[in-house]
């Protein structure tokens, strides 16, 4: 369990797969301190070797090609549906047997929380509201976020986010972003740059932003983002996931499987 300092540039980055450590840096830093954090991987994971695999470079490879046998055999709006029953149906964990308690030891310390998921929004397949399938899924596990902060509808936030008629058009599944019950949906948009529009949308100005994903790309999204604005900015790439997902062989039968 060690944190890194990624590079130079990105100092204010560290790496850890023990969420405990994370508790202490929040605990730490003022209670106006906006804590944010990503749900999958870092919230909650998938039960299912198939899922759980993505988090390595084979397990995604595999995932990605089963993916797209479904794009050559089906039309697009089959393979959504099917995706869609796939999504409402498996099986999910908190990512480590603590971290809905330690989550809410957060919350209960007076600290703000977001959630910052590059989740899309809307109705998709079966599902007749991704947001509201998400704030569920978290709430299975003993996980709801800060309700106070302002909704933005689907669309609400697109004034604010250059180039988002440009996303739009390259866009595989078009959805908006938007944000319900403390969570921002990005709908695959920068994390950046939904983290900008929103705290304009909602004129909030926090000083210092700590943030956890598991995605390096992500943090630096958000981290540019706050450089800009003078906001203090210390970002956690988590990586329990991924360290949980090395000690998996991949069965691709099995997995193939439990996918079917």
């Amino acid at each position: 369990m060690c944190v890194l300092i990624c590079s130079s540039a990105y100092a204010e980055i560290k790496q850890t797969d023990d969420f405990q450590l994370i508790k202490r840096e929040i605990f730490a830093s003022p209670k106006d301190t906006l804590v944010i954090f990503d749900v999958d991987h870092v919230l909650i994971a998938p039960k299912d070797e198939v899922f759980l695999t993505a988090a390595t470079e084979d397990g995604q490879k595999f995932l990605d090609n089963i993916y797209n046998d479904l794009f050559k055999r089906f039309p697009k709006h089959d393979v959504d549906y099917i995706q869609s029953i796939l999504m409402s149906t498996k099986s999910l964990r908190p990512v480590t047997p603590d971290t809905a308690k330690i989550f809410n030891q957060i919350k209960a310390k007076g600290y703000k929380v977001i959630g910052l998921t590059a989740c899309g929004t809307g109705s998709f397949g079966v599902i007749r509201s991704v947001e509201q399938w998400r704030i569920d899924e978290l709430k299975s596990i003993g996980i709801t976020f800060d309700k106070h902060y302002i909704d933005a509808k689907a669309g609400a936030l697109d004034p604010y986010i250059p180039g988002i008629s440009e996303h739009y058009s390259k866009a595989k599944h078009i959805s908006f972003p938007a944000a319900k019950d403390g969570i921002l949906f990005t709908a695959h948009v920068r994390k950046g740059d939904i983290l900008s529009a929103y705290l304009q949308f909602a004129k909030l100005n926090p000083k210092k932003v700590i943030f956890i994903d598991d995605q390096l790309k992500n943090l630096k999204s958000v981290q540019e983002y706050c450089h800009r604005s003078g906001i203090e900015f210390v970002g956690y790439e988590y990586t329990a996931i991924e360290t949980q997902a090395k000690h998996l062989k991949l069965n691709k039968r099995r997995a193939k499987l439990q996918y079917k």
